[in-house]
């Protein structure tokens, strides 16, 4: 599975209202990911995933303001998440997927993130003593590039990855009483 770091630095990428196009520049790519990291990969528990999830959920759902960290849940590929928001720490998850099947806690996965500067070598997005981290050749612009340089026009919509089950599929903020929406 993949991991990223949310990022959240750059200005909404707002398409031209006559073409419904936007052009993503290497401007806007620095300003979407604004360090250019390696890719790093590790081997850990389904144990690890587990946990290391709850605490990224209370990094953004704590009730407690000096409990939250970063402000949006951690992105990830080949995982599907449901959780209850309004839970109390250890008792939001309800399950995890990975390439849609049930985590098994006794299994090795291999993962795949960002290095992040400062961090122990077995540390990958914040879950510590990853088996096997090994840095690659593969930077995260370059990667991008590439995949743009396949895929283009790109669609964004919300796959569902995570869900929570006391909160609208659209939910932009951990802070209730507020009517951001998507449009």
């Amino acid at each position: 599975m993949v991991i990223s770091n949310e990022f959240r630095f750059c200005p909404p990428l707002v398409p031209d209202p006559a073409t419904g196009e936007a052009i993503i520049t290497n401007d806007y790519l620095w300003s979407m990911l604004p360090v250019d990291s390696a890719v790093k990969t590790g081997e850990v528990t389904g144990e690890q995933i587990w946990n290391w999830m709850g605490k990224e959920l209370r990094n953004v759902f704590s009730k407690d303001p000096a409990k939250r960290f970063g402000g949006w849940v951690i992105r990830f590929k080949e995982m599907q998440v449901e959780f209850t928001m309004n839970n109390a720490f250890g008792k939001r998850m309800q399950k995890i997927d990975i390439y849609d099947l049930p985590l098994n806690r006794e299994k090795i996965y291999r993962i795949l993130a960002c290095e992040r500067e400062g961090d122990p070598e077995d540390t990958l997005c914040r879950i510590e003593h990853v088996k096997n981290p090994t840095l690659t050749k593969s930077i995260l612009h370059n990667i991008m590039r590439e995949y743009l340089g396949v895929h283009l026009p790109v669609s964004p919509a919300i796959e569902g990855r995570i869900k929570a089950t006391d909160a609208p599929a659209n939910l932009l903020s951990q802070l209730e009483g507020y009517d951001y929406q998507f449009i």
